[in-house]
């Protein structure tokens, strides 16, 4: 297809780049799931003092935060499509 990362040599330097981009988002999203976690373990604490037989759980709050993020994804996806659809009529594809 001739794509390439731009700044990065083929080969042996994209398969590096890729290796440290899988490493970052491994991190991160470790780094997420555990706030997660804790605050959601905490909230669901403070919450059974305050309110008699209310609690959260973390299965709760991993379900609303994964629908919040694939709601932002769409809206992104919803609002990229004019310009994608310019850019394939200039190639007449």
């Amino acid at each position: 297809m001739g794509a390439q990362i731009p700044n990065i040599k083929p080969m042996k330097a994209t398969i590096e780049y890729f290796k440290k981009i899988q490493a970052s988002t491994r991190f991160w999203g470790v780094l997420l799931l555990s706030i997660l976690a804790t605050s959601s373990s905490m909230l669901d604490h403070y919450l059974r003092h305050v309110n008699e037989n209310f609690s959260v759980g973390f299965t709760s709050v991993l379900i609303i935060v994964g629908s919040i993020i694939e709601l932002q994804r769409s809206y992104q996806a919803y609002n990229m499509m004019p310009s994608l659809s310019k850019v394939l009529r200039r190639y007449g594809v």
